[in-house]
């Protein structure tokens, strides 16, 4: 029984010895709580505005309703306006690139032939040289090989 007794004494002196050294601790992470109070009121407030709205909707005129619903259709509808003006307006992909692609395969045949060249002059300097005769294929949907990009 004297053991019992004294487990239960030092059971209670270690839980309040932890919970005045992590106090600040218990308080930080349960700041959450003190707004349960606010939850009845909030949910009563936007039951409210709900109600007055719908009052308010279901009185209210044809010229009015169709204003709300304008309000509401309006945005999408110039968004939609605007992406396609700007479709309109944007160059196509293939004028976009041809320019910037035939200057950069101009670079890498220039670089490719001047390294071929040089390599094949040093490894058999009286050889004749071979053109490469394979044809790239259609890219499918583009309708030109892959060579003229």
């Amino acid at each position: 029984m004297v053991l019992a007794i004294a487990s239960l004494v030092a059971l209670i002196a270690v839980g309040v010895h932890h919970y005045s050294q992590f106090y600040t601790e218990y308080r930080l992470s349960t700041w959450q709580n003190t707004l349960t109070a606010y939850a009845p009121w909030v949910t009563l407030g936007f039951a409210l505005i709900v109600m007055v709205s719908s009052i308010i909707f279901m009185v209210s005129g044809e010229e009015t309703r169709g204003k709300i619903a304008n309000a509401v259709s309006t945005p999408m509808e110039v968004i939609q306006d605007k992406v396609a003006e700007a479709a309109a307006v944007m160059p196509s992909a293939a004028s976009a690139t041809n320019a910037v692609t035939a200057g950069i395969n101009n670079m890498i045949k220039n670089v490719t032939t001047n390294t071929t060249n040089a390599s094949a002059q040093q490894q058999q300097p009286n050889a004749a040289r071979r053109n490469n005769t394979v044809k790239s294929p259609n890219i499918p949907g583009a309708g030109f090989s892959a060579s003229g990009l």
